[in-house]
């Protein structure tokens, strides 16, 4: 799950990197790229109402790269490295943005790896439901802070985002992922409001579920309330993404797959090879037995090895593949619908149906020849 934490990293690094520009040139995805448009309209005109100038904010990694840009008031201010607890965003009327550290989780149904999670003091815990998590984690939490919870609700356009971005992320192991931004309202007891919007990410394989949330909180004048927290969700939910990191990520994250898949392969290629050896050493030394004893724990085995491999294939969520060029069988991660593999027996794995990474400048020009499921 990798990715999905890389997604939450990014998010957080967005509240300490940011550096101000009033253009944004990167490429962005074509989901986005509609929004980008009225957005930049939006950032270039003075609104006569409810409204005001907009600049684009670009977010940068350690190394530079423009990773995101959003479109904030031109009256807010950007912190670049705010200290713990300290907003990450301020502005007139009062405004204060401030981001919350990252609540990660994960469970399993099985005894054994809930074993290993306690022992290296992991938490495990199941995702228990939007009602119940700001029950039991956010009203505490609020609580402690004079505030009293009014409602919640789905912020969709921010939602459509979070989702789009994680899934352009490269999974090596496939799985269902739930993506929800989630607006929150309270009130303290003098009656001022407080905005938390709670972005949520649950990813989930046969196994293993991993889920986390991080929160963002904005605080503002009554009388200007409403109008920072609209600004605030129409930054978030315009968040623009350029290509190119993405792209390096993905490549990086499918590499380390490939040749942690190969060596694997190798080593039960191998395993594989000394059992054979040793089934061949036990069938000669039993000449002497009867036909048809023999023959019959023939059968057995080999219906008991074909049982053992399945049951090894489910665990590790293992698919069986051949090269049809040379009848080669290889065993990859299962969930794809295409697997390529080039000539150092490392191979990729892909959901496009129209992928050929021939034509990918990104895969630097190694030949890479398409593997076919073995059904």
């Amino acid at each position: 799950m990798k990715s999905a934490f890389y997604f939450a990293a990014l998010t957080i690094l967005l509240g300490s990197c940011a550096s101000n520009s009033t253009n944004q040139d990167g490429n962005i995805s074509d989901s986005t790229a509609e929004n980008k448009q009225s957005t930049s309209e939006s950032v270039n005109k003075k609104s006569s109402g409810f409204w005001e100038p907009l600049v684009w904010n670009e977010y940068k990694d350690n190394n530079g790269t423009v990773i995101a840009a959003m479109p904030f008031p031109a009256s807010w201010k950007i912190a670049a490295h705010p200290a713990k607890g300290e907003p990450s965003i301020s502005g007139p009327n009062g405004v204060r943005v401030t981001d919350f550290p990252l609540q990660s989780f994960m469970y399993t149904n099985d005894p054994q790896m809930q074993q290993v999670y306690y022992q290296s003091g992991q938490q495990l815990r199941a995702m228990p439901g939007i009602e119940q998590l700001i029950q039991q984690d956010i009203v505490p939490w609020a609580a402690n802070r004079g505030l009293q919870y009014v409602r919640h609700y789905e912020v969709p356009e921010v939602s459509k985002v979070d989702k789009w971005y994680n899934d352009q992320l490269y999974k090596a192991v496939p799985g269902q992922s739930e993506i929800m931004a989630i607006g929150s309202e309270w009130k303290s007891s003098d009656g001022s409001p407080y905005f938390l919007l709670i972005h949520l990410n649950v990813s989930a394989t046969a196994q293993l579920m991993n889920w986390y949330y991080y929160c963002t909180g904005l605080e503002a004048e009554k009388t200007n309330f409403e109008k920072a927290k609209k600004q605030l969700i129409f930054a978030l939910g315009n968040t623009h993404y350029p290509l190119e990191p993405i792209l390096a990520y993905n490549q990086r994250e499918a590499e380390k797959a490939g040749r942690s898949w190969a060596e694997f392969n190798q080593r039960m290629v191998q395993n594989q090879a000394n059992f054979e050896a040793q089934q061949r050493a036990f069938v000669n030394k039993s000449n002497a037995i009867n036909d048809a004893i023999m023959n019959g724990w023939r059968a057995n085995n080999a219906a008991s090895d074909k049982q053992q491999e399945q049951r090894v294939d489910g665990i590790y969520e293992r698919t069986n593949v051949v090269d049809p060029s040379n009848g080669q069988r290889y065993k990859v991660a299962a969930g794809a619908n295409q697997y390529w593999m080039n000539s150092n027996g490392e191979y990729i794995s892909t959901d496009r149906h129209d992928y050929n990474p021939n034509l990918d400048e990104n895969m630097n020009e190694q030949r890479w020849q398409e593997l076919n499921e073995v059904k």
